[in-house]
């Protein structure tokens, strides 16, 4: 009985102590907790580099402007350089954030088939304040 309680006095000191001194991930900075480190969410410096070499399904992050609505839910992106892309922003999310020709950062994934290359916007940040 002393055994069992004292393994277990020393189980609830040594189990935090481990988490705390465990692996931070694959990057560099032991710092960012939020999400996996070492990984890389393909930056595109503009959408010409991007309808050259992005493959279908893949996440990039890209600079740029709403700058026209196509449709309810497709929208003209224009990086920094002044070319553009069809960017969907679905109706599942609240992108109410989102304002006409203000400077933002988007996470999306590539929808790449026969007829062109569009973006389906996952998340997207203001980079004005």
């Amino acid at each position: 009985m002393k055994k069992a309680l004292l393994a277990s006095a020393l189980m609830t000191l040594v189990v935090p102590v481990c988490m705390a001194a465990g692996p931070v991930g694959f990057g560099n900075s032991p710092n960012n907790h939020s999400q996996p480190q070492g990984f890389s969410l393909n930056p595109m410096n503009d959408i010409a580099t991007l309808k050259k070499n992005a493959y279908d399904d893949q996440l990039v992050t890209i600079k740029g402007r709403f700058t026209k609505q196509l449709t309810k839910d497709k929208f003209e992106f224009t990086d920094t350089k002044g070319q553009t892309i069809v960017v969907e922003l679905d109706d599942d999310r609240n992108w109410s954030f989102i304002r006409k020709d203000a400077l933002v950062e988007i996470v999306a994934e590539v929808d790449k088939d026969f007829k062109g290359i569009e973006l389906e916007c996952i998340n997207a940040r203001n980079l004005e304040k």
